[in-house]
C-alpha cells in the first residue's frame, strides 16, 4: 500500500503519533466501561434551537433525516456511478471519524484507553447511524497487536440502500466503514482498516466489520491506488471492484416487493433462489402478509414468465363449483352447464396456477389435484378422456398444514407434494422496522390514485402504527393509509382521526389503543395511582402510592419516591391488566414497546 495518505489523515496521524500514549490495552478486555462512559458523551452534545445550533465537542453539527440521507446517496450513484460514489462516502466517513478520535482524545487526556475506543461506536449510535454489539476485541502494547469485530444492527445507510436498490451481492455501510477507519487509525497513531464482512444488504440479519492494521490485509501489499482520489478509499476499505449485479428498479405498473428488515429479506432470498426454477412452492404466513404478491413475483422471475399466472382464492368457492373451478366443465354436465369451459388448471397451461388458501379444500377436492400433479393430466366434469396439462403449483395457506395433516383435515400425501419448497412469509409484527418505509409507499400510490396532496404522517401516528399489532398485517396498514387519505384534507399531516370512522376504534380494547376523545390512552394508569375510582390504585399496595397520592393531593411532605419506582409499578399494573402482553400494556400507559422492554430490562 502508498506509505502516503491524503494531506490531511496524514498530518492528522503524526500530530497523535507526537503526543502518543500507551492506548494498548490487554487482550482479555471487552471494551470498557470506564471514562468517557455513555453518560460523558451525551452531555457533550448541547442544542440551541434559537440560534439554530447543534453542538458536539463544542463543533456545530447537524440533524438529517434518514429517508433525505437516502435520496443524496441513490442521486450521487446515478450521478457518478456506484464506485465513485462508494469512494466519496468511505472518505467522508474516515474524515468524520478521525475528527472525531481527536475531539476524544483533546477531551479525556487522562481517559481510560478502552473507553476512548469505544467512545467511536458509542458516538456513532449517537448520531443515529447503527447500533453497535462488540463481538472482539484485542489490543496488546507488547507485540503492537489489535484486532477489533463487532455487529452492526439497524444501520441506517443499509436500511436506506435496500429501499433504492434493492438487495444485493456487495455490503453498502461504507460511510460507517470510513468512520470506524477514521477513529481508529487517528486514535491509535497508525493505519487501521475496518471491513464488511456481512451486510443487512446481502440478505444477512447484521452487519459484521473486523479491524485490523492495514498490513494484515494481504490484498493490500501491492496497492498503488492515487491517495488523492476516493478511489484509494473504495479500495482500501472495501477492497473490491464494482458489483457484477445491476441496480434494482421498480417498474411503475409492478407491485412493489418492500423492505430491509432481516425476517422479510430472508423470506424473499429464498423466493430469489426457486423463482427460476421447476419447483412446487408452499407459502406459509398470516393473511395479508402478501403471499399473493410473492406468488406473481416468483412467476415473473420464472421461465414461464410468457404463460399466464392463473389465482384461485379455494375459500370463496362453494363446494359444488370447487371441481368445475379447477377442472373445467363439459357442455351437459349438469343442468346449467349449455357450453363447455376450460378450469384453472387448462388456463394456466405453461404457465403457474396458485392456489390460494388451499387448506380450505375438501378432501375429494385435494386428492384430484394431487392425481394432476402426479400424472400430469385432468378430466374435465362430464368429460370422458384426460387432458394434459403443464403447470407450476404455487399453494398458499395462512395454518400450519402439518397441524391440519396431524387433525384429519388435509391429506398427507399431498402436503408432502406441496412442501417441496417452503417460504414461511413473516408477519407485519416481525418487521416493525419496515411500517415507515411501507406507510410512504401506499401513501404515494393513493395520493396519486384518488388525487390527493397529503404531505406525510403525524409523529402520533406514526408512534401509534409502530407500536400496533396489525391482526391484519400489511392489508391492514394498506387499507388505513387509503382510508386516511381519503378523510385527510389536501396539505394537511395525516393523522390519528384520518383513520379512525364511525368511532369503530374508539372502544378501550381498540386495536390502535385509543380513548373516547381520539387520543392516545396515556392517562389511566397515573389516574388509578393517584386514587382514580376505578379501584386499581387497590391493586397496587405500595407505600409510594400512598405518598404518590397524598403529594398530588396538595400535601407538602417531601414524596420521598424516586420518579424510576412510580414509573415500575405502573408498568407493572399495566402489564397485569393486560396478561403480560407488551405491546397492549405499552398502548394503555402512551409508551411504545420498545421503552417498555428497556425498562424491564433495567430492572
Amino acid at each position: 500500500m502508498p506509505s502516503d495518505l491524503p494531506d490531511y489523515a496524514e498530518n492528522l496521524l503524526q500530530r497523535l503519533l507526537a503526543n502518543r500514549r500507551n492506548l494498548f490495552v490487554d487482550p482479555s478486555d471487552r471494551l470498557s466501561t470506564g471514562s468517557p462512559g455513555p453518560q460523558h458523551l451525551a452531555e457533550t452534545v448541547a442544542f440551541a434551537p434559537d440560534q439554530g445550533n447543534i453542538w458536539l465537542f463544542g463543533r456545530r453539527y447537524m440533524l438529517m433525516q434518514g429517508a433525505a440521507f437516502g435520496e443524496i446517496r441513490r442521486d450521487l450513484i446515478r450521478e457518478v456511478g456506484l464506485e465513485k460514489a462508494r469512494g466519496i462516502y468511505t472518505s467522508t466517513g474516515w474524515h468524520a471519524g478521525a475528527r472525531l478520535a481527536e475531539q476524544v482524545s483533546r477531551q479525556w487526556p487522562e481517559g481510560d484507553h478502552g473507553s476512548l475506543f469505544s467512545a467511536g461506536p458509542r458516538l456513532n449510535m449517537l448520531e443515529g447511524m447503527v447500533n453497535v454489539e462488540p463481538i472482539r476485541f484485542e489490543m496488546n502494547s507488547s507485540t503492537g497487536h489489535f484486532y477489533a469485530e463487532m455487529f452492526w444492527h439497524n444501520s441506517l445507510e443499509a436500511q436506506e440502500h435496500l429501499a433504492h436498490h434493492g438487495q444485493g451481492s456487495e455490503c453498502v455501510c461504507w460511510m460507517q466503514t470510513g468512520f470506524a477507519s477514521g477513529y481508529a487509525s487517528a486514535l491509535l497513531g497508525r493505519m487501521v482498516v475496518f471491513r464488511e464482512t456481512q451486510c443487512r444488504a446481502t440478505g444477512h440479519a447484521a452487519c459484521r466489520i473486523i479491524g485490523k492494521p492495514a498490513e494484515q490485509w494481504a490484498d493490500l501489499d501491492s496497492d498503488t491506488s492515487d491517495p488523492e482520489r476516493d478511489a484509494f478509499f473504495s479500495h482500501l476499505f472495501h477492497g473490491m471492484s464494482e458489483p457484477e449485479y445491476p441496480l434494482a428498479t421498480q417498474d411503475s405498473d409492478t407491485p412493489a416487493m418492500l423492505g430491509a428488515a432481516p425476517a422479510f429479506l430472508r423470506s424473499q432470498r429464498m423466493l430469489h433462489r426457486v423463482a427460476p426454477t421447476q419447483a412446487t412452492v408452499l407459502l406459509t404466513g398470516e393473511s395479508g402478509v402478501g403471499k399473493e404478491l410473492f406468488a406473481q413475483y416468483l412467476h415473473r422471475h420464472s421461465s414461464r414468465n410468457k404463460r399466464p399466472l392463473v389465482s384461485l382464492n379455494c375459500a370463496s368457492l362453494p363446494e359444488s363449483l370447487v371441481e368445475a373451478e379447477l377442472f373445467g366443465v363439459e357442455r351437459g354436465a349438469f343442468t346449467g352447464a349449455d357450453r363447455s369451459r376450460p378450469g384453472r388448471f387448462e388456463r394456466a397451461d405453461g404457465g403457474t396456477l396458485f392456489l390460494d388458501e388451499i387448506v380450505s379444500l375438501s378432501l375429494d377436492a385435494q386428492g384430484k389435484i394431487l392425481r394432476a400433479l402426479q400424472e400430469g393430466e385432468i378430466e374435465r366434469v362430464g368429460g370422458d378422456k384426460p387432458i394434459r396439462v403443464d403447470v407450476r403449483l404455487v399453494a398458499a395457506a395462512n395454518v400450519q398444514l402439518r397441524d391440519e395433516v396431524r387433525a384429519g383435515r388435509f391429506r398427507e400425501d399431498l402436503f408432502y407434494r406441496l412442501n417441496v419448497y417452503p417460504i414461511r412469509i413473516p408477519s407485519l409484527r416481525e418487521r416493525r422496522e419496515d411500517i415507515p418505509l411501507l406507510m410512504n409507499h401506499f401513501l404515494q400510490r393513493y395520493c396519486q390514485r384518488h388525487q390527493r396532496d397529503i404531505p406525510g404522517f403525524s409523529s402520533r401516528l406514526i408512534n401509534t402504527l409502530l407500536t400496533h399489532d396489525f391482526p391484519g398485517n400489511i392489508r391492514e396498514l394498506q387499507n388505513l393509509v387509503e382510508r386516511g387519505v381519503i378523510s385527510c384534507d389536501d396539505g394537511q399531516p395525516m393523522d390519528l382521526q384520518h383513520i379512525t370512522l364511525n368511532g369503530e376504534l374508539f372502544d378501550e380494547d381498540a386495536p390502535l389503543g385509543l380513548t373516547a376523545e381520539g387520543k392516545l390512552g396515556i392517562t389511566a394508569a397515573p389516574m388509578a395511582i393517584a386514587g382514580a375510582s376505578d379501584g386499581a390504585a387497590a391493586a397496587l399496595p405500595h407505600p409510594a402510592i400512598e405518598r404518590l397520592t397524598a403529594f398530588l393531593n396538595g400535601s407538602d411532605e417531601r414524596l420521598r419516591t424516586s420518579l424510576g419506582e412510580v414509573e415500575g409499578l405502573v408498568i407493572d399494573q399495566a402489564l397485569k391488566r393486560t396478561g403480560g402482553n407488551v405491546t397492549a400494556a405499552a398502548h394503555l400507559i402512551g409508551l411504545s414497546r420498545a421503552q417498555i422492554n428497556y425498562r424491564l430490562k433495567g430492572k
